[in-house]
C-alpha cells in the first residue's frame, strides 16, 4: 500500500519595501503584488494539491485494475489448467496426476477469492465465477472418480455434465478476463491523462513561480516515476516466473500467440515450438530437498537462455516443464533444422552436472518438437509439441519432432494405454495379463520339451486381446520394458509350478530390446528366479536379431551376464535382421530361431528350402539348436525333419493356450508329430 508524503509548503514573502515620492501607490502596489504572488502560490498549491490527489486515485484505480486483472487471468489459467489434468487423468489415472488437477482447482479457487475483496462489480463476478467453478469442479470430481472406478457411464457424464459445465465457465472467465482488462487499460489511460494534466499544469506555475513550482515539479514528477517503475514491476512479478526470472505460462501463451500471428502476415513462414521437461529431477527433490531442486531449476534457466538463438522465447511453464520459442523461418524443413540444432545444444549442456549447495546433481532433459502453423497454432501446438517430448522421454530422452502418424493416438489407443499403464503399475492384481504358452516340439521322437509364453490381456470389458492390439501401445508409450518383467515373473512362476509337479519344461520369454539396455534388467530376472525357485536352465530369454544390434557390445555383456547365471538365450526372428555372421558368432546364445516368413510357404517354394537348410546348418556348426516356429502344415514339418531341425512350433502342432489346457495341448501336439515319425519310417522301410 502506498504512503502519501507530507510535504511542507514555503513561507510567504515578507512585504516588500520601497523609497519614492508615492509611497502610497508603491504600498498599494506592494500590496498588489504580494496578493498576486499570494493568490498564485494558493492557486498552484490548490492546483498541485487536486492533481496530486488525481493522479493518486487514478494509480490507485489503475493498480486495482492491473490487481483484478491478474487475479482473473490467474484464474483463467488454472481453469485450462485443471481441464488439462482432468483429461490427463482420463487417460493416466494416477496420484501424481490427481494431486495437480486439485492444485490447479485450489489455485482457481483461491485467485477468484482475492478478487472478491475488490470492488462491487468485480467482487460479484468473481462470486458469480465461483459459483460456476465449484459446479464445475464437482463434476470433474465425480468424473475422475467415475474414471477411478472405471465406470461405463463416464464418457457420457463427460459429454453431457462436465464438458458443458467448462466451456460455460470458460466462456464466462475470458469474457470477465477480457472486461476487466480492458478496464486496466482505461485506468492506465486515466493516469497518462492526469499526469499529463499535472505536467502542463505544473510548466505554467513554474513560469510564475519559478523556485516554488520547480521544487513541486521535481517531487510531482519523482512520485510519478515512482508509480510508473511501481507498475512495471507489478507487471514483470505478474508475467514472469520469480525463481527462474523466465517468462511464466501466461506470458508464454501470449508471445506464442503474437508470433503465431505475425505469422499470418507472411505467408509461408514458420515458427517451432519446444516443450522440455527435466528426465531425474524428482530424485533431485527427493534426495537432495527442495532447496536443491530450486537452484536446479534456477541454473537449467540460465542453461537453456544461454542455448538459444537472440530473440528465442525461453519460458518455465511450471515445475520441471519449459518451453521454448523459435520465430519466423522459411519453411518447415529450416524451423525443423534449426529446432534440432538448438534442442542438441540444449540437451548437452543440461547432461553437464549441476554444482548445487547440498552437492553435485544431474538430470538430462526430454524434448518435444512442433512446427507451427503446420503442426497448429495455440492449445494444438502446445498438445503436440508436448505429445513428442512424452515420446523422446519414452526413449529414455534425447529429442523427437512430433509425427502424426505415431504421437496422434486415437481415444480407443489412448484408454488402452491408460488402462494398461494403470494395470502394470498395481502389479495386475486382478491377473488380467497372462501368458498362453505355445508347445515346441522335438521333431526327432515328437515330444514336447519347452514351450514359448506369449502375452495375452483379459480385459473386463473387451475380452481377450491378442497381442497386435496393445504391445504397439506399449512400445511407443515406454511400457515395454515393465510389461516385459511382468511376463518374465508370471512366466517363472508357472514353469516352478510344473517344476514341482515333476514335469518341467522349458519355457521362453519374448525380451523387448529396451530391456537389454535397461540396468535393472539382470537383476529382475534372477530375483524373479530367486523368488520362484526355477532352476535357470528352465528359462530361455528370446531376443531379436535388431534389438541386439543397437548396442552391440552392452547387449552381449548383459546376455554373457544372464547365460553365466544359467538362464538360456535364444536369438529369435533369425534371417528378418541382416545380422553379419560374425555379429552372429559373438552372441552368447544356445538356440536359433528360423523366423516363420521362410517356414510358411517351405513345401512349396525351393528357395525357402535352400535357405532354411543354409541355416539349420549354421547353426548346429556354431553348437546351437534350431527351432522353426510358424509351422502351418504337415509337409513343412515333414521337410524340416528332413533338413535336420532340432525342434518346431506353429498351428499345426498347437496354437497358444492357456496353463490349464497345456497338457492336452502337448498331447495333440505329440500326436501329430509322430505322424511325421510313422510317414518317414514307413518310406524307409518301403525303400
Amino acid at each position: 500500500m502506498w504512503r502519501r508524503r507530507n510535504v511542507a509548503g514555503p513561507t510567504a514573502p515578507a512585504d516588500i519595501g520601497g523609497t519614492g515620492d508615492e509611497p502610497r501607490t508603491r504600498r498599494r502596489r506592494s500590496l498588489a503584488t504580494t496578493g498576486a504572488l499570494a493568490s498564485v502560490l494558493l492557486a498552484l498549491c490548490a492546483y498541485t494539491i487536486i492533481g496530486t490527489a488525481l493522479t493518486t486515485s487514478a494509480a490507485r484505480d489503475h493498480s486495482l485494475a492491473l490487481s483484478v486483472d491478474g487475479w482473473f487471468g490467474e484464474a483463467r489459467s488454472a481453469v485450462a489448467l485443471e481441464e488439462v489434468h482432468a483429461r490427463h487423468y482420463q487417460v493416466e489415472p494416477s496420484v501424481a496426476v490427481r494431486h495437480r488437477y486439485v492444485a490447479a482447482a485450489d489455485a482457481a479457487d483461491e485467485a477468484l477469492r482475492q478478487v472478491t475483496t475488490a470492488g462491487l462489480a468485480a467482487a460479484k463476478d468473481a462470486r458469480r465465477l465461483l459459483a460456476e467453478q465449484a459446479a464445475y469442479r464437482d463434476h470433474t470430481d465425480r468424473l475422475l472418480d467415475m474414471v477411478a472406478d472405471r465406470d461405463p457411464a463416464r464418457t457420457s457424464f463427460d459429454r453431457l455434465e462436465v464438458t458443458p459445465a467448462y466451456y460455460q465457465l470458460q466462456q464466462d472467465i475470458d469474457s470477465v478476463t477480457r472486461a476487466y482488462h480492458a478496464s486496466a487499460q482505461t485506468q492506465a489511460a486515466a493516469l497518462r491523462q492526469a499526469q499529463v494534466r499535472m505536467l502542463v499544469g505544473t510548466s505554467v506555475g513554474f513560469g510564475l513561480g519559478f523556485i516554488l513550482v520547480g521544487v513541486i515539479w521535481r517531487l510531482v514528477l519523482g512520485y510519478q516515476r515512482r508509480l510508473a517503475q511501481h507498475a512495471d514491476v507489478n507487471e514483470h512479478l505478474a508475467l514472469h516466473d520469480p525463481l527462474t526470472g523466465l517468462p511464466n505460462r501466461a506470458m508464454f501463451r501470449r508471445r506464442l500467440s503474437s508470433a503465431l500471428q505475425q505469422l499470418k502476415s507472411s505467408p509461408g513462414t514458420h515458427l517451432a515450438l519446444m516443450i522440455l521437461d527435466l528426465n531425474g529431477f524428482k530424485a533431485v527433490n527427493d534426495t537432495l530437498g527442495h532447496e536443491a531442486g530450486d537452484q536446479l531449476l534456477a541454473e537449467a534457466g540460465r542453461r537453456l537462455r544461454a542455448s538459444v538463438r537472440e530473440g528465442d522465447l525461453v519460458a518455465r511453464l511450471g515445475g520441471d516443464e519449459f518451453a521454448v520459442v523459435l520465430p519466423q523461418f522459411s519453411g518447415v524443413i529450416e524451423a525443423v533444422r534449426e529446432a534440432m540444432r538448438v534442442a542438441d545444444r540444449i540437451a548437452e549442456t543440461l547432461r553437464e552436472d549441476f554444482l548445487l549447495d547440498a552437492g553435485p546433481a544431474a538430470v538430462s532433459g526430454s524434448i518435444g518438437v512442433a512446427v507451427g502453423p503446420t503442426h497448429g497454432v495455440n492449445e494444438e501446438l502446445v498438445r503436440h509439441a508436448d505429445a513428442a517430448m512424452y515420446r523422446a522421454k519414452s526413449n529414455g530422452g534425447g529429442v523427437a519432432v512430433y509425427d502424426s502418424q505415431v504421437d496422434a493416438d486415437t481415444p480407443d489407443r489412448m484408454a488402452l494405454f491408460g488402462e494398461l499403464r494403470a494395470l502394470l503399475d498395481a502389479g495386475d492384481p486382478d491377473r488380467q495379463l497372462v501368458p498362453f504358452f505355445q508347445p515346441q516340439v522335438r521333431i526327432a521322437d515328437g515330444m514336447v520339451t519347452a514351450v514359448e509364453a506369449l502375452a495375452r490381456w483379459l480385459h473386463p470389458t473387451r475380452g481377450l486381446l491378442m497381442p497386435g492390439v496393445f504391445l504397439p501401445i506399449a512400445e511407443t508409450r515406454g511400457l515395454e520394458i515393465p510389461l516385459t518383467y511382468h511376463m518374465i515373473d508370471v512366466a517363472v512362476a508357472q514353469a516352478a509350478v510344473w517344476q514341482n509337479t515333476g514335469a518341467p519344461m522349458v519355457v521362453s520369454v519374448n525380451v523387448s530390446p529396451r530391456c537389454l539396455l535397461d540396468p535393472q534388467f539382470v537383476p529382475r530376472v534372477r530375483d524373479a528366479l530367486a523368488a520362484s525357485g526355477l532352476e535357470p536352465g528352465l528359462l530361455q530369454l528370446e531376443v531379436t536379431e535388431t534389438s541386439v544390434m543397437t548396442e552391440p557390445e552392452r547387449s552381449r555383456k548383459v546376455l554373457r551376464q544372464v547365460r553365466d547365471h544359467g538362464v538360456k538365450v535364444s536369438i529369435d526372428d533369425f534371417g528378418t535382421g541382416f545380422s553379419s555372421l560374425a555379429q552372429l558368432k559373438q552372441l552368447p546364445a544356445d538356440e536359433l530361431k528360423i523366423d516363420r516368413t521362410f517356414v510358411r510357404e517351405l513345401a512349396n517354394d525351393p528357395e525357402d528350402v535352400v535357405l532354411v537348410r543354409s541355416a539349420i546348418d549354421l547353426a548346429h556348426n556354431l553348437n546351437l539348436t534350431v527351432v522353426a516356429e510358424g509351422v502351418e502344415g504337415l509337409d513343412a514339418l515333414a521337410l524340416l525333419a528332413e533338413l535336420g531341425c532340432d525342434l518346431a512350433q506353429g498351428f499345426v502342432l498347437s496354437r497358444p493356450v492357456p496353463a490349464e489346457e497345456l497338457p492336452q495341448a502337448c498331447v495333440r501336439a505329440h500326436q501329430q508329430a509322430s505322424e511325421i515319425g510313422a510317414r518317414q519310417r514307413a518310406d524307409i522301410h518301403a525303400a
